[in-house]
């Protein structure tokens, strides 16, 4: 019974989402240990990358555990904060030249240590579209005016999340995408964005495919050359091996196709990896190849089916909600983490290359803490669906007993009637 008592009080919430919390991290743990061999050798201790992220996710699991005794009201009253600060903290990162990396402004130093504004943003945003759409609430689910507001909230974050990393822009708004279309938005708004949306695609990819390669000596030009080879790299036509040539450019997606293709059912075995060495990012942007080359199909199976349950789970638990803004959040943290997973995926075993992290398991100090504060948060919104799970269930039987003792009252008196008659 004490056993018991203590997992009742240290973990609360939906117990499917707290086991593949913590097998994701176990994964998490050996792949990296795994993955960053090649730094632990530069560094000259192999053990000094698995320490570092050892302490974040140590240190992400008593977010999960903070944030999932927090109550829903409370994230509801934080959603505003964390919104603005994300936003501030993007525009900082465009003038803090001390922190840039690659001449990417996606980081800001703080107390000598380095932050992504860009993942707290992404939280802000969906937080402030889960608080819109509740607030613009009608009988048929979400009113028109929601979309003028949350079109005033997108644009800057977004336009500067876009600046720097567009696969992350991509996801943020097809995940805002898919929140309004939980939210019952007027179907002429959601089919209006839709065709506004591909029309904008068709004219920034020819933009994009029409820029010349000299454009490259500039900030923003450089960006979008570097989009414009991997658009052209990703619908080149098969290539025979034998005319296939490594270069600079395709070296971290061939070896990482190596790693997918040397790989069986059950893989090489962890700590294994052959293909590691020659990925300058094997423990961050191409760690599932690693997985599925030492942990085999089997285990790369085992990982997406983790992150498709914690989206299945968080449409089980928003099911559940009575109240619009804790449904809308959990499906919108939801289809962010599983929607990055599946874009990483496709990336390691792909064609295409860009900077996604997979979700808790990749290498990374603010990926790992501003994932571990959407665990929380599901966890937090499951305790609150259990709760109002079971009022209304209770409401339900008060209501039936009520029937009941109509019912009966009413027999009573037609007998009794009867009877005089």
């Amino acid at each position: 019974m004490g056993g018991d008592k203590i997992k009742r009080i240290l973990f609360k919430g939906d117990k499917i989402i707290w086991a593949v919390f913590f097998i994701i991290c176990a994964i998490s743990w050996v792949e990296v240990f795994s993955a960053t061999a090649r730094e632990g050798y530069k560094q000259g201790s192999y053990w000094l990358p698995i320490i570092k992220h050892s302490v974040f996710l140590l240190a992400g699991m008593v977010v999960v555990w903070f944030m999932h005794n927090m109550k829903v009201t409370w994230i509801r009253k934080l959603t505003l904060v964390i919104y603005w600060v994300g936003v501030a903290g993007l525009i900082w990162a465009q003038f803090d030249t001390s922190s840039k990396i690659n001449d990417s402004a996606r980081w800001i130093s703080i107390m000598g240590m380095t932050f992504q504004p860009m993942e707290l943003a992404k939280m802000g945003l969906v937080m402030v579209t889960a608080l819109i759409m509740t607030q613009h609430q009608d009988e048929e689910g979400t009113d028109r005016f929601a979309l003028k507001r949350i079109i005033l909230y997108c644009a800057l974050p977004v336009l500067l999340i876009l600046k720097e990393n567009l696969s992350t822009a991509v996801i943020l708004l097809l995940t805002i995408y898919f929140m309004m279309f939980v939210g019952r938005l007027p179907g002429k708004q959601l089919l209006t964005i839709l065709g506004t949306a591909i029309i904008g695609c068709i004219i920034g990819i020819s933009a994009i495919m029409l820029t010349p390669d000299s454009m490259s000596k500039y900030d923003i030009g450089n960006k979008v050359v570097t989009w414009k080879y991997r658009i052209k790299e990703a619908f080149k036509p098969p290539v025979p091996p034998e005319e296939y040539e490594i270069t600079d450019r395709n070296r971290q997606r061939t070896h990482a196709n190596f790693a997918v293709a040397s790989s069986n059912i059950i893989g090489c075995g962890p700590g294994n990896s052959v293909h590691r060495k020659d990925l300058t990012h094997a423990y961050s942007d191409f760690i599932y190849a690693i997985i599925i080359e030492e942990l085999g199909l089997a285990g790369g199976f085992l990982v997406l089916m983790l992150y498709l349950t914690i989206l299945y789970r968080c449409g089980k638990i928003a099911k559940k909600c009575d109240e619009p803004y804790p449904a809308y959040l959990v499906m919108g943290v939801g289809m962010i983490i599983t929607m990055q997973a599946l874009l990483h995926m496709f990336i390691s075993t792909g064609s295409f290359v860009t900077g996604q992290p997979l979700p808790l398991i990749s290498l990374g100090g603010t990926s790992v803490l501003i994932n571990c504060l959407y665990i929380g948060m599901i966890l937090s919104i499951s305790r609150y669906a259990r709760k109002a799970s079971l009022r209304n269930a209770e409401a339900k039987e008060k209501g039936n007993s009520i029937t009941t003792l109509e019912t009966e009252s009413e027999t009573k008196t037609e007998t009794i009637t009867i009877q005089n008659i």
